[in-house]
């Protein structure tokens, strides 16, 4: 393996520069590059990641007679590993929320963004490009491996990038109750930082639905018009067409700084991604809980061969007044969402 040495002179110290080859996902979660990246300015973000993850500490699928006809499907920007996803997960479990419909005996699926993963797979230099964090405000975050392995949870994972000089990455994760089948991930077009989204299949009784972890860029570099929104909209596209055409639930921190005058809200919806069924605006007013509060998260559903009976969705505070500085750790409210597939339809209270 090359090596360059670099010297200082007049110090007591010799840094070793070891050139890390991009390690190849597992064979059972590909990674799909995005072609377009005539700067070859993704492969400067590749080389600072660590490997994939795919991980099945879960429970074996259920059989036919014990198979649910409903799902629960959490997706939360945890910020770098700061909200505290196995607190939440936890309480989901132990009904916390089962006066809101969320009944802590049905499949859950955790959909991730700004996930936190530590591992040897990381180069321990940096190498190219990085995303920025300022690094005395991570304190200890959340691994999202040690995440899975402490909840029992079926867990893909992704890296976007990593997080400035530290030896870690962020990217989107999918954890879930159930195993995750024909998962893969892909590059959305370069924008402002190297994005990856991460799709899998669940089998839900005898229905197939694809689960969606995506986070676009929340603005475009200097000079861009409109707070990135034409960028989000080349990504948007992009998400679109790298999903099969099946029964989907996307969560994803999209970044509408504009909300739904952005053209990336009208390309979801008009490939049938919609705010629960039927589609309805949300009664809150924000999910990024910083300034300016603004609704950034979303979670939809898009429903292929009419086979979804209620959806659903809430967002989950962690003061009943929603006050305080975070909400469980983390600058964005978690949503939670209850699907009902038709033939085992049951009424949210």
């Amino acid at each position: 393996m090359p090596r360059s040495v670099c010297r200082r002179k007049y110090t007591a110290y010799k840094c070793f520069k070891q050139v890390t080859p991009i390690l190849a996902p597992p064979a059972d979660f590909a990674l799909t590059p995005h072609q377009d990246d005539y700067r070859h300015r993704l492969a400067k973000w590749r080389r600072n990641v660590g490997a994939h993850v795919a991980l099945d500490v879960g429970p074996p699928a259920p059989t036919l007679d014990s198979a649910h006809g409903s799902l629960l499907v959490l997706s939360w920007n945890v910020w770098i590993g700061r909200g505290r996803l196995q607190e939440v997960i936890s309480r989901i479990r132990n009904g916390d929320y089962a006066e809101l419909g969320a009944d802590p005996g049905l499949p859950l699926v955790a959909l991730a963004q700004e996930a936190y993963r530590r591992d040897s797979s990381i180069p321990p230099l940096q190498e190219g490009a990085r995303g920025r964090v300022i690094v005395a405000r991570l304190g200890q975050p959340e691994d999202i491996v040690a995440t899975a392995h402490g909840l029992g949870m079926h867990l893909r994972y992704a890296p976007s990038m990593r997080n400035g000089p530290t030896e870690s990455d962020r990217g989107n994760a999918i954890l879930s109750s159930l195993p995750l089948q024909n998962a893969h991930s892909f590059e959305l077009p370069f924008v402002l930082q190297r994005r990856v989204a991460v799709t899998a299949a669940i089998t839900l009784g005898t229905t197939r639905l694809r689960v969606i972890s995506a986070h676009l860029d929340p603005r475009g570099p200097p000079g861009h018009k409109w707070l990135g929104a034409a960028g989000r909209a080349l990504q948007a596209q992009h998400l679109i067409s790298s999903v099969d055409d099946e029964t989907a639930v996307l969560g994803a921190d999209l970044n509408l700084g504009r909300g739904r005058y952005e053209r990336t809200w009208r390309l979801l919806r008009d490939a049938g991604f919609t705010f629960g069924v039927p589609p309805s605006l949300p009664s809150w007013r924000h999910t990024y809980h910083a300034f300016p509060r603004l609704v950034l998260d979303y979670l939809l559903v898009r429903d292929r061969g009419g086979i979804i009976g209620k959806a659903r969705v809430i967002r989950l505070d962690e003061h009943p007044s929603d006050r305080g500085a975070r909400v469980f750790g983390s600058d964005h409210h978690p949503l939670l969402a209850r699907i009902d597939l038709k033939a085992e339809t049951e009424n949210l209270r």
